[in-house]
């Protein structure tokens, strides 16, 4: 590295590949796993779904702050967290130049956010889990990862609860197990209804809030909360979810 005393820049003899980010947002919408994609209005893959995503610019503070601002720009869709997956960089996945992309990933209640396409995305829209379209670039590797990550980790967090309303119902939560683990049908354990409650309350960070679904209260199913505090306790001693 070289200091330029004109231009007051440090020079550097090193090539530098491009920079990307993109973000793999999943959304709950009661009974499946969504992801929100955008429809490329620009070669290459133009007219294909892909990522919310783009290049770093120097404004950019950081990898994180080029994905909101991406997924802002395409999507129309902020004020959520995201965390960092990992990078990508095989040298082929991008047909312009050597680009390595940083990847983020979100949970978040699907009907919460109303999607639209902006920037040089054509449109945005929530694709299930299971019907993905042919994706651009290694986009399908990167949702992959996304999900496998978050199988890995449902068993350990409570990351169901950023796909519910503050309040929910046992098959709710079931829901998000069965749309994130996707169990055979045959899979006894983790599909019987019945026994999912007991499991969930033997945690100790899901409590009863007292109440039901509006309705008939002799039939209507109970609602349930997080109890952050006492899922802290559990943490601590490294309690799993087992089915």
């Amino acid at each position: 590295m070289k200091y330029n005393k004109e231009t007051k820049q440090w020079e550097s003899p090193y090539w530098h590949p491009a920079v990307t980010t993109d973000s793999v947002v999943f959304g709950f919408d009661g009974e499946q796993l969504n992801i929100l994609l955008i429809q490329r209005g620009l070669e290459p893959y133009k007219n294909m779904w892909a990522l919310p995503g783009g290049f770093m610019r120097p404004e950019d503070k950081s990898a994180a702050a080029c994905a909101y601002r991406e997924l802002h720009e395409e999507t129309d869709v902020d004020d959520i967290y995201m965390e960092e997956l990992g990078s990508f960089s095989s040298h082929d996945r991008d047909p312009r130049e050597r680009v390595i992309t940083i990847a983020f990933f979100a949970l978040v209640v699907k009907d919460r956010y109303h999607v639209k396409g902006g920037d040089d995305a054509r449109n945005a829209k929530w694709f299930p889990v299971k019907q993905l379209p042919e994706l651009a670039f290694d986009h399908k590797q990167i949702i992959d990862t996304a999900l496998e990550r978050l199988r890995q980790r449902i068993h350990f967090e409570p990351i169901g609860f950023h796909l519910l309303d503050k309040e929910f119902t046992m098959p709710q939560l079931h829901n998000i197990y069965i749309a994130i683990l996707d169990p055979p049908e045959d899979d006894t354990k983790l599909r019987d209804r019945r026994n999912f409650p007991k499991k969930m309350l033997k945690l100790g960070y899901i409590r009863e809030t007292g109440k039901k679904v509006t309705g008939n209260p002799h039939r209507s199913p109970k609602l349930y909360t997080f109890d952050e505090e006492a899922y802290q306790q559990a943490k601590k001693i490294g309690m799993r979810l087992e089915f």
